[in-house]
């Protein structure tokens, strides 16, 4: 968009720049004027030169419609980058989840393991009682942090939700209103 824009502020500017050119030929050729041709000719670099002068201001002119209508567009890039870090906190947040609950499974399988252990000696097996007890109260504490992961997983996945269903019923109407002003500008 931008391109288009300069391209667009140049052509215009070159033009205005071609049209005062003419114009100055014309004045130059008027005063020298000796006979009929050099006056048409006079007139003919005057009307060239006045035309270009009017397409330099109507360029113009449509270059700032073009960047008013185009800002919008400017908006949904910036947006993009807020949507991307949303999704990136999600997936995050997700990833946390999936990481507590595999430390669960291997935490239960390893006390699973030591009451077996411990149940084949007679008597039980104090220092694998011990280490049972301790792993079983890291499980409840991954499970408590593991229940909180889940809900600031289902908070930002919410919160994501409603943004992009409130930034998608404004996008269409914003970008066919801006596609029809630009080309009505253009």
């Amino acid at each position: 968009a931008e391109s288009l824009v300069k391209s667009q502020q140049e052509l215009g500017e070159t033009m205005g720049e071609l049209g005062l050119a003419f114009i100055k030929i014309c004045k130059s050729k008027s005063a020298e004027a000796t006979s009929n041709t050099h006056t048409i000719y006079a007139k003919n670099a005057k009307r060239i030169g006045t035309a270009a002068v009017k397409h330099s201001r109507f360029s113009r002119e449509a270059n700032a419609q073009a960047v008013k209508k185009l800002d919008q567009l400017h908006e949904y890039l910036g947006l993009m980058q807020a949507v991307h870090t949303a999704s990136a906190d999600r997936s995050n947040a997700l990833l946390t989840v999936q990481t507590l609950m595999s430390e669960l499974i291997t935490m239960n399988t390893r006390v699973e393991n030591l009451a077996a252990a411990s149940s084949k000696v007679f008597g039980g097996d104090k220092s694998r009682n011990h280490k049972a007890e301790d792993l079983k109260n890291a499980i409840k504490v991954t499970e408590e942090a593991r229940d909180c992961a889940i809900k600031e997983y289902e908070h930002i996945k919410e919160n994501n939700r409603r943004e992009l269903v409130r930034f998608e019923t404004g996008r269409k109407t914003d970008f066919l209103d801006m596609l029809k002003g630009f080309v009505h500008s253009q």
